[in-house]
């Protein structure tokens, strides 16, 4: 629409005389963006991108649309002829369109009291399984027809339901899509990645845009396979997407940028196909040729007559992948085979032939995510750097988006803008925690409880349950709404529930367990219909209808820096392996801070000779041990050798 009609002159002098004109980023005001969306919904029974309202000066809505071409063809109506005649009705019949107006405003505001409270139970945790296995694509992985989105949230509840429940079902629906997206044409296989969705149904021709959320999410879901299975192509698959991210989407300072937009030259996609002769004519005819039959490059194409490299059709994908991850541990090339230095050139020539306009926006919410995966991946991989970057983002966020102990919602240039949202502390919290788990410091939880609170007085519904989308001192919009339904991104309100539910297990604070219990409340209620759309706030939801574990590692007084570095390696990969663990160090330095937060670790002594470990399940807590080895068992980690930590 914006080059169809924004740039057309007739419609920008009629837009010009007879309207005010805002242009909203929903990545910046996502707050105004989901109310109008409703008002679309509403009115058109769907919505979507680009968004179209026409509202009174009072901001009260009275037409709302999608798409609308200049003017009107194939019985759609034309953007030109609605702009003259909602000017013709406002000048001529402006009570009538004010009264349609009020009338939908009461209608959102009734709507944003119908949720009501349910009691949590497994019961909504088997019926989304059931949901999702009825819509699973068997053949391709994925759930439905085309198009198909990674949902990635979606892949970590069926992995964590096939543990808890030993439900191999549920854990071969996660893996056959993860498979079978690496495989497709989403992933880019040159310069590693996820592209936001598949306009088919085998995951081959993708939407070519990256988004930085997509791949923090797809590297958390590969990074709990790959901790399940123990299956190299997962870690694969996750190093390749961080170094995308590493690479492309890092700013120097260590923020993250939001992603790559589709277009190259004004052709969508074009950055990323290739022809045989191209490729024969950059790598030679022999490795050209092995590189063409394996990554599915034809002189007919797969896409408008070019090739989207894809391993759709080749059975030993496996072994190539396995192979490159070998000759990456061994920092060498493999004979006879596709090699690092192939791809690398096949990247220095993609990007020599056309560039990507990069977003460059850093987003706190989207950072938070790629915060969590960073973490996640450093931990189980037992690779520092990972935890490195995402240390350096967080700082970045402190240093530039946290203001008077607010958050910002955007960085660009210099400059931080906009009120934080619910998504903005929620995930920004969830990675301080994170962070906790893969370093002990102290300090990330202390920061992550004082933002907690801002979140509670801020957005919590303390009445009915639920946090709102913005803050009560915020710009008040037409209805203050709540958004509970896990659509790209696990919902603010998905995400402020798993928030809760670590406060309450590390800190034990009977304030975090009862806003944990009148969210998870809210949350049982909004999903009974559609459970399977809410998967995200079952992870939350599972974490407290299961048994939880709590670990307490004592450290004395003098210890071994190395020997302490190599435990607390352990503790976190243990904390990102094992479901409903609780890990929290405590030692001499940090002992006060730690009290004020948890204070029954009061009752922890710093011991004089060995590190001491103490395990409670439930109410039951063993004697402490001084041999971490000897409580593996208890932990329940034997699902495979592969998911112990050592």
């Amino acid at each position: 629409m914006e080059q169809e009609s924004f740039e057309n002159e007739t419609i920008a002098e009629l837009l010009n005389r007879e309207y005010v004109c805002v242009k909203v980023d929903r990545e910046e005001r996502p707050d105004v963006d989901s109310v109008y969306m409703s008002v679309c919904q509403i009115m058109n029974g769907q919505g979507g991108w680009p968004l179209t309202i026409i509202m009174t000066p009072g901001c009260k809505p009275f037409f709302s649309g999608t798409y609308l071409p200049p003017k009107a063809r194939y019985g759609r109506a034309g953007l030109e002829e609605l702009l003259h005649a909602a000017a013709k009705q406002w000048k001529e019949n402006r009570e009538k369109l004010l009264e349609h107006a009020g009338q939908i405003e009461t209608y959102l505001r009734d709507q944003e009291q119908m949720t009501a409270a349910a009691e949590p139970s497994m019961s909504a945790v088997h019926q989304a399984f059931r949901l999702f296995a009825d819509n699973f694509d068997q053949k391709n992985g994925g759930f439905g027809g085309a198009p198909k989105f990674p949902a990635p949230h979606n892949l970590m509840f069926l992995m964590e339901y096939g543990i808890r429940e030993k439900n191999p079902l549920a854990v071969s629906m996660a893996e056959t899509t993860l498979i079978q997206m690496y495989r497709g044409g989403i992933f880019d296989h040159i310069g590693g990645g996820f592209s936001r969705y598949s306009t088919d149904e085998r995951w081959l021709v993708p939407h070519f845009e990256k988004m930085l959320y997509d791949n923090a999410l797809l590297v958390m879901a590969y990074m709990q396979a790959f901790g399940l299975t123990g299956r190299k192509l997962y870690a694969e698959v996750a190093i390749k997407v961080l170094s995308y991210v590493e690479t492309e989407l890092t700013d120097p300072q260590g923020g993250f940028y939001c992603g790559q937009d589709a277009d190259s030259d004004g052709v969508e996609g074009k950055y990323y196909v290739f022809t045989p002769d191209e490729i024969r004519n950059i790598l030679g005819k022999d490795a050209g040729e092995t590189f063409c039959r394996r990554y599915g490059i034809t002189v007919r194409g797969n896409f408008e007559g070019w090739s989207i490299p894809n391993l759709l059709d080749n059975n030993d994908f496996e072994r190539i992948t396995d192979q490159q991850f070998e000759c990456k541990e061994r920092n060498s090339t493999c004979s006879g085979d596709i090699t690092k230095e192939d791809i690398n050139k096949l990247y220095d020539y993609r990007i020599r032939r056309t560039r990507l306009h990069k977003d460059d926006k850093i987003l706190v919410s989207w950072n938070g995510w790629m915060i969590c995966a960073c973490v996640k991946a450093g931990a189980i991989l037992k690779e520092k750097r990972y935890v490195d970057m995402a240390i350096r983002a967080e700082s970045f966020i402190q240093k530039n988006l946290l203001k008077d102990g607010r958050l910002q919602v955007r960085y660009r240039d210099g400059d931080a803008a906009g009120e934080g949202k619910l998504d903005d502390y929620a995930c920004y919290i969830l990675a301080l925690l994170e962070l906790y788990k893969g370093t002990f410091r102290t300090s990330y939880l202390s920061r992550a409880t004082l933002l907690a609170d801002t979140m509670l007085q801020q957005f919590f519904d303390w009445e009915r349950g639920g946090f709102y989308l913005y803050a009560k001192d915020a710009e008040q919009l037409l209805v203050r709404n709540k958004e509970n339904y896990d659509g790209a991104m696990p919902s603010g309100n998905s995400v402020a529930a798993r928030v809760l539910q670590t406060l309450s297990q590390i800190t034990g604070d009977i304030k975090w367990q009862e806003v944990l219990e009148k969210q998870i409340y809210y949350l049982a209620g909004a999903m009974d219909r559609y459970p399977s759309g809410h998967s995200y706030a079952l992870l939350a939801m599972m974490d407290i209808l299961y048994p939880t574990k709590e670990l307490i590692c004592t450290l004395p007084n003098g210890c071994d820096g190395t020997k302490q570095k190599k435990l607390l390696e352990q503790l976190s990969c243990l904390s990102e392996k094992v479901p409903n663990l609780t890990i929290i160090v405590k030692s001499e330095a940090d002992a006060n801070e730690l009290g004020k937060i948890a204070p029954y670790t009061r009752d922890y002594p710093i011991p004089n000779g060995e590190t001491l470990f103490y395990l409670c399940s439930g109410n039951n807590c063993m004697p402490p041990v001084t041999d971490l080895e000897l409580l593996l068992n208890e932990l329940e980690v034997r699902i495979g050798r592969q998911r112990r930590c050592r």
